[in-house]
């Protein structure tokens, strides 16, 4: 048959077999007739890009209409026709402020919701690690998705990642791209295929320029490395790519790889101007990219926080790129939100605490509440040797299962959706448990010895090996939270103890005699770790007081029961200033200084007064000492081999407080200590 036959024939083809067709609506209105083709249901995906005067020509051949789409994603734009690039947007570069999305027009789903019933899905699937959509759904969805924690806590290529390019380079005037910054992200696509070769990877950048110089760059990487043809190999389900931030909507892979692209030009100049991130309605070609991965994001940028001044834009997509870097960096701290796994105890009932007493009490490493939105897993049994991981989640009928609407979410939807994601789940009723303790809790018991047993871990070996180099994001040691990170190898600080400062040592409560009542032992026990402590944080006291209580952690038990004794039996010697325990005593503040890195405490557990404490006698020792210097060696004084972020503003607050109290001035940009108050009155202040 002619192909010309052929294709007029096609029409009365489809007529006849009550046709199911798939096709974009501008192609609805060019090919198929108004009046010969007629539809049950007319299905449109992926809305948000689908223009209005588009999409009539697909509803009126409909008896019914589903729109399905998010209206936070990608809006219709013809950004990267042949009428518009990157240069359009460079004339914009001297302007601070964001300028309006010309090309973006609204959706048929904008139009659709104020005339259409509207249902929203609200379990998210992709993710495999929660963090991925955790940004998102508190910055764009205000939290109103559910989403699954990780089986996975805090491990190398997993999770949100922030790998900092330091010398690299905007080509402003030039080729509009970031050589240094595509040379980094093409080693990180190689790294991948060696590491993690059955992972699928993409690259997204923010611009065509950024997209076309990776691309360049990756194929000259791939003749000097033939042997790994195989990954890139186009037939693939879901191939590796390299896209710009318009055309990236509706894929997904394993791993994204996320190049920034713009940074200071080589003038040491930042524009606020980020390409068509920077128009009106931005932030969701940003939500966009951040959403496409399933197990890993490395954000590639050559900029810092705050080297984005949000005074200078308008853009709601600017200041959300920097809310976003700040998060691939601290992770959940920088949402004000809870950690995935919080370093307390939290629990919603007194069953949940009962199991949780249980299987502390049995040795097991666990943690509650462990999720980053409004569903969580209740318990969770952490593996005894592999770091970051979960081997066995546990359900108890509190709170989180009665909340769900059905029998079927209750108890199917949400457990497969957590086994999907590599929890191993048990469930514990509460009225079997409370009828019989002992074998429900023999039970337990053989549940998770099983599970650690049974566990398996393909990557086990690569984190092992690469731990030390990939236990953090690839990333400047001052964006990392140091004080986090102790070094695995001991470093003995006995000989640098030149400032005659007290060793740090934790107090032994067993060494306290059992006289009197149970509750006079205890305040016996509390003062003896406050006296030898002090200031010590209530959180740490609590953790120490611990076992008395048959407790590993400072659960909401210990803590009231601390709190109750201090406020009754030692309200006259103790007392709690900014959540730390001070005896009342006219005793100068002791410096506790570790005598080797692994017992260092966290910034977060060393009080104001202790800090300056240190601070002012470093100050007296040092002549002519700047500021810096002075935050530097007070930090590695007390074992903080790197500063970060959090060690920074606690020596600002401690120096502002030596400030306010008279004790230090800086003259010329140096420290000099005012010993014109003498030892008494220093002793009174600090």
């Amino acid at each position: 048959m002619p192909l010309r036959k052929l294709f007029m024939a096609i029409p009365n083809l489809l007529m006849s077999l009550k046709p199911c067709l798939m096709m974009s609506p501008l192609s609805v209105s060019l090919f198929l007739q108004g009046d010969s083709y007629n539809f049950d249901i007319v299905i449109f995906d992926e809305a948000s890009q689908v223009c209005t005067e588009d999409a009539i020509g697909a509803i009126i051949r409909g008896k019914q209409v589903v729109i399905a789409g998010d209206s936070k994603q990608l809006p219709p734009t013809n950004f990267f026709s042949s009428t518009t690039s990157d240069s359009d947007f460079d004339s914009f570069e001297d302007e601070d402020e964001s300028y309006e999305d010309i090309d973006g027009y609204e959706s048929i789903l904008d139009e659709a919701v104020t005339v259409l019933p509207e249902r929203s899905l609200k379990w998210h699937y992709r993710s495999r690690h929660e963090h991925l959509i955790a940004f998102s759904n508190a910055k764009i969805y205000n939290n109103s998705l559910i989403t699954f924690p990780s089986s996975v806590d805090k491990m190398p290529d997993n999770g949100v990642e922030y790998v900092y390019v330091e010398n690299g380079v905007y080509d402003r005037g030039g080729k509009k791209n970031n050589i240094i910054e595509a040379k980094k992200v093409a080693e990180l696509v190689f790294k991948h295929i060696k590491n993690h070769p059955n992972r699928s990877l993409g690259v997204v950048t923010f611009s065509e320029s950024q997209q076309q110089a990776v691309e360049t760059i990756i194929r000259q990487m791939r003749i000097n490395n033939q042997e790994y043809e195989n990954f890139f190999n186009e037939e693939k389900e879901e191939a590796f790519f390299v896209k710009n931030l318009e055309n990236v909507q509706g894929d997904e892979r394993d791993t994204i790889i996320f190049s920034i692209g713009y940074a200071k030009d080589s003038n040491g100049l930042m524009y606020m101007n980020f390409g068509p991130l920077s128009k009106s309605g931005g932030y969701r070609r940003l939500n966009v990219a951040i959403t496409r991965a399933k197990y890993n994001i490395k954000l590639v940028g050559s900029i810092r926080p705050t080297d984005i001044n949000i005074d200078k834009t308008n853009s709601k997509g600017v200041k959300m790129l920097r809310s976003y870097i700040e998060f691939a960096i601290n992770g959940m701290k920088a949402l004000e939100q809870e950690n995935i796994c919080p370093n307390s105890v939290e629990v919603e009932s007194p069953f949940e605490e009962a199991v949780y007493d249980f299987l502390v009490e049995k040795g097991f490493l666990v943690s509650t509440q462990v999720g980053c939105s409004g569903y969580r897993i209740d318990i969770a049994i952490r593996h005894p040797q592999l770091a970051g991981r979960f081997v066995l989640g546990i359900e108890c009928d509190g709170a989180t299962y009665h909340s769900a609407r059905t029998a079927r979410e209750r108890d199917r939807l949400r457990q497969s959706i957590l086994e999907d994601m590599g929890w191993k789940i048990y469930r514990i009723w509460s009225t079997d448990w409370i009828k019989d303790p002992v074998t429900e809790g023999a039970k337990l018991v053989e549940i998770v010895n099983k599970a650690i047993l049974e566990y398996e871990d393909d990557d086990s070996d690569y984190f092992n090996k690469n731990n030390e180099e990939n236990v953090q994001c690839n990333i400047e040691n001052e964006f990392v939270e140091i004080e986090e990170k102790k070094d695995e190898k001991e470093i003995s600080n006995e000989e640098k103890n030149i400032y005659g400062f007290n060793w740090y040592e934790e107090a032994d409560i067993y060494s306290v005699n059992k006289q009197g009542s149970k509750s006079d032992y205890l305040a016996n026990v509390i003062k003896f770790v406050i006296e030898t402590e002090q200031p010590i944080h209530f959180e740490q006291l609590c953790k120490r007081v611990a076992p008395l209580f048959g407790n590993q952690k400072a659960t909401i038990k210990v803590r009231n029961s601390a709190k109750n004794i201090i406020n009754l039996k030692l309200k006259n010697e103790v007392y709690i200033k900014n959540k730390f325990c001070f005896l009342n005593s006219d005793k100068p503040i002791n410096v506790r200084i570790p005598k080797s890195n692994k017992n260092c405490r966290q910034i977060n557990f060393i009080s104001i007064e202790e800090l300056s404490r240190a601070m002012y006698v470093i100050a007296s020792k040092g002549f002519g000492i700047t500021q810096n210097d002075l935050f530097v060696i007070t930090a590695r004084t007390f074992g903080f081999q790197r500063i970060g972020d959090n060690i920074t503003q606690a020596m600002k607050n401690a120096f502002k407080y030596l400030i306010d109290i008279k004790k230090v001035i800086i003259i010329n940009g140096k420290v000099v200590c005012d010993s014109s108050y003498g030892i008494k009155q220093e002793k009174k202040s600090i």
